[in-house]
C-alpha cells in the first residue's frame, strides 16, 4: 500500500466517515458540499480525492459508493491486519466489540490477560487467554501485532514479554512511554491528550 501522511489519513478517514455514516440525500457529492460539511478548504478536498483515482461528474459531483469504495481500497481497509489485545479490562474489552474494526481492515484474534477470573471468558466471540500462552500463540500464527490495554504499572513489563514473544507492533492505550527496541514500532493512542484538547475546546 502508497505510504501516506499521517494528515492526509486522517482527512481520507473523515471523508470515508461522511459516506458512509451521514444521511446523504443523493448519490453525487461534490467537494464543495465536503469541503462545507467538515470545514475544510475546498481544493484541499479535490486534491485527496484525486489520490483515489475518482474523477467528479460535471454538475454532479463524485459518486458516493465508488468514491467510499475508492477510499477504502487507498487505505487498505482488504489487506487485513490480524492483532491480539493484551488486557481484558473495561477498554480491552470495549476494543474487542468494536464491530467496525474488520471493516476497516483489523481483525481481533483473541485477547490475553493473567486475571484468573477473567481467562476462559469470552467476548464478542473473542477467547481470553492466559497471558503466558502469548509466545506459543504469536509464533504459531505469525502474529506480529498487539493491542496493549493493561494498567500503567504493569505496561512496561508487559511490553517486555511481548517483545520476547516475537511482538513488532504495539498499539498502546497506556499513558506510560515504553522502552522498545528499534525494531518495535510504538503507535501511542493519546486518550489524555485528545481529552485535554477537546476540554479547551468545550463552552463554559
Amino acid at each position: 500500500m502508497e505510504k501516506l501522511s499521517n494528515k492526509i489519513i486522517n482527512r481520507l478517514t473523515l471523508y470515508h466517515c461522511l459516506l458512509k455514516y451521514s444521511a446523504l440525500e443523493n448519490t453525487c457529492i461534490s467537494s464543495v458540499e465536503i469541503a462545507e460539511l467538515l470545514n475544510l478548504d475546498d481544493s484541499q478536498v479535490r486534491k485527496d480525492i484525486a489520490l483515489c483515482g475518482v474523477l467528479g461528474r460535471q454538475k454532479q459531483g463524485y459518486p458516493i459508493a465508488e468514491l467510499k469504495k475508492a477510499i477504502e481500497k487507498k487505505l487498505g481497509f482488504f489487506e487485513h491486519k490480524e492483532v491480539f489485545i493484551i488486557g481484558a479490562g473495561n477498554l480491552g474489552a470495549a476494543l474487542a466489540h468494536f464491530a467496525d474494526f474488520k471493516d476497516y481492515g483489523i481483525d481481533v484474534l483473541a485477547l490475553f490477560d493473567n486475571d484468573p477470573q477473567k481467562v476462559g471468558q469470552e467476548i464478542k466471540g473473542k477467547r481470553i487467554l492466559d497471558l503466558s500462552k502469548l509466545e506459543n500463540l504469536s509464533s504459531r500464527m505469525s502474529i506480529k501485532n498487539v493491542i496493549l490495554t493493561v494498567p500503567p504499572e504493569v505496561a512496561q513489563d508487559v511490553t517486555d514479554y511481548a517483545v520476547r514473544c516475537g511482538v513488532q507492533f504495539i498499539w498502546n492505550f497506556t499513558p506510560v512511554i515504553l522502552k522498545v527496541p528499534q525494531s518495535v514500532t510504538i503507535y501511542y493512542e493519546n486518550v489524555i491528550s485528545s481529552f485535554l484538547q477537546m476540554r479547551n475546546m468545550m463552552v463554559s
